[in-house]
């Protein structure tokens, strides 16, 4: 099947081969020059671009496949819930990028304390990149939900660009955030006051009904359709919030538990830890996800969640470590037996096994997924430390620790648990849900990316049309979107737009971004991508400017003949300034369809 998809498309030398055997003639070889058709395809071409969970060699070589092992964006999102805001941290260096206000306030920091106020706690990140965070509110408000964008932005009036590490220092000051004020916006109310960020990353805030005043934010994931669900604690409902804009689209549905953590697995299926001794189970996909709401008692009281193997685990409060519960026959195990300790924070590793975090001890702990057997321990390296929230898996497989008392977090590398240092962020981190994407990215909806700027070196390009050959087993996708500015810099600011394969882009500028998305299916059969090609409507006889050659623009070439051209017309294909039977003769030579059909 691979050499059949090769047959079809250009690749290396049968490049000459795909175009039709008149191009291989030396007088028409400027025409391939001036085609502007560029077409990715092996392995050289491949590694141009940016690979975020697929590669171009394993099992096979020159095409594009998912990982077999999970990954992530190299970007953790943390909650401070002492000082209301968010932070942004590479975790490749542990520098933070930026800080974004998720209540009202413009000043200095100051900590309040987590259980005080708006303090944010849980955070989610879509497959783009994109973070969503959750104030729980203990000051008798309802609980609201805000987005940040990963690289795009909003412009809005009042706004003032977005939160940088401005003096390279590798932390955020107060100065270098942007405020949340009062004001009037509608996509921003926050009830009796509308809070708007002017932060142009923060796309919106949604705030639950009044109904909803004291009863606790504290859960919060996103389905498969890219769409979040907010669990309220007290009420005992969830409700389903647009990723789009934050509006209410689904609930409340009461449930016989109290949220607290969730996730959702590949069949749309949301897990939920309870802070007590109940798993609880949703089916998002149901007209009524109220109606398939089930709670599976356990015999040990819960914190974190976390979704990988087919399993759902538990971090167990109780000294047990973690729990193991197997869908289908219900159970719940301790594999390996008790670990003597008792966990808050819980992720699985791109390889399956589990992590947990110590509560009253720090460090980290990694264990086999099959056996339960400890396979390394990471020491606490926070001084006098005792307070560990979340135990966060990132893009590298390396381990984040998150302690409350400390206002930084700890890292651990993946392989062995040797420590890797800590770093700060604001007062009383306090995240322990899917703050890198992880769960996202390889359980919910197991995706990557490959991301390529192709430089035109003209102003003003316009791109005419981008194609792709691809295998996709049912239930698996390949979706492509793009981007184009005249400076490259300025690409990250905007919207990736949706491209159907083979049609025109409907964009201009000289850089273009492509970015492919392979998704897989439930099963975790991964698409493959066999190539990638942009056409540029600048062909010399391409006269209608869809991007090829075909009897349409031949005829047009004919309609032509006996006018005198100007200068560039590229019904002119032999440049003697006459439209004569010739140029019509050397268009068709230079079809680029076979037999010079339209389709």
């Amino acid at each position: 099947m691979r050499q059949g998809h090769r047959d079809l498309r250009p690749q290396g030398s049968a490049f000459r081969q795909w175009m039709g055997p008149a191009v291989v003639t030396a007088g028409l070889l400027p025409l391939l020059a001036q085609a502007g058709v560029v077409v990715y395809t092996n392995d050289a071409d491949f590694s141009l671009g940016v690979l975020s969970g697929v590669n171009f060699n394993a099992p096979n070589s020159n095409q594009l496949q998912l990982n077999l092992v999970g990954t992530t964006f190299p970007v953790m999102w943390i909650a401070n819930a002492g000082e209301d805001s968010l932070s942004k941290i590479d975790t490749t260096t542990g520098r933070e990028l930026g800080r974004y206000r998720t209540w009202f306030g413009s000043g200095a920091f100051s900590n309040k304390g987590a259980f005080s106020g708006a303090a944010p706690s849980r955070s989610a990140v879509d497959i783009d990149g994109n973070a969503y965070i959750a104030n729980r509110h203990f000051d008798n408000r309802p609980p609201m939900v805000m987005k940040v964008l990963a690289e795009s932005s909003i412009a809005r009036p009042g706004q003032t660009g977005t939160s940088t590490d401005a003096d390279n220092s590798g932390t955020i000051s107060a100065a270098e955030t942007k405020a949340v004020v009062n004001g009037t916006g509608a996509n921003f109310d926050c009830n009796a006051t509308s809070c708007e960020s002017q932060d142009e990353r923060v796309a919106w805030t949604s705030t639950l009904p009044s109904s909803e005043n004291g009863q606790l934010g504290r859960a919060l994931c996103i389905g498969t359709d890219g769409n979040l669900w907010l669990g309220v604690f007290n009420s005992r409902r969830y409700y389903k919030l647009s990723a789009a804009d934050g509006s209410i689209i689904g609930g409340p549905y009461s449930v016989p538990w109290n949220p607290y953590g969730c996730l959702v697995d590949a069949n749309g299926i949301l897990w939920s830890a309870s802070l007590g001794r109940t798993l609880g189970r949703m089916d998002t996909t149901a007209a009524n996800p109220a109606a398939t709401a089930t709670a599976f008692n356990d015999n040990s009281d819960n914190y974190g969640i976390a979704l990988g193997n087919g399993k759902v685990y538990l971090a167990s409060t109780s000294g047990l470590g973690y729990r193991e519960f197997t869908p289908g026959p219900n159970t719940f195990t301790t594999p390996g037996g008790s670990k003597g300790l008792s966990s808050t924070g819980i992720s699985v590793d791109g390889f399956g096994n589990i992590w947990t975090g110590p509560y009253t001890t720090g460090g980290v702990r990694k264990y086999d997924k099959t056996t339960g057997a400890q396979l390394c321990s990471g020491p606490n390296q926070f001084a006098g430390s005792i307070e560990t929230r979340g135990v966060i898996v990132d893009a590298d497989n390396n381990v984040w620790q998150i302690n409350r008392f400390t206002n930084s977090v700890a890292k651990y590398r993946g392989t062995d648990c040797a420590p890797l240092g800590t770093f700060p962020v604001g007062f009383d981190p306090y995240t322990y849900s899917d703050a890198t994407g992880f769960a996202a990215r390889n359980t919910t909806t197991p995706t990557g990316t490959w991301t390529v700027v192709n430089d035109s070196s003209i102003g003003g390009q316009t791109w005419a049309k981008i194609g792709w050959n691809a295998s996709t087993p049912s239930g698996t996708s390949v979706t492509v979107s793009a981007r184009a500015s005249d400076v490259q810099a300025n690409l990250t600011g905007l919207p990736f737009v949706p491209v159907a394969n083979g049609a025109n882009p409907g964009l201009t500028g000289r850089f273009i971004q492509v970015q492919a998305r392979l998704n897989a299916n439930t099963s975790g059969t991964t698409p493959v991508l066999f190539d990638l090609t942009l056409t540029k409507p600048d062909l010399t006889c391409d006269i209608d400017r869809d991007g090829d050659i075909d009897s349409a623009d031949v005829s047009l070439v004919r309609a032509g003949i006996g006018q005198t051209p100007a200068s560039g017309d590229p019904r002119d294909a032999n440049g003697d300034g006459k439209i004569t039977i010739n140029d019509a003769r050397q268009c068709v030579l230079a079809c680029t369809r076979p037999n010079c059909a339209t389709n």
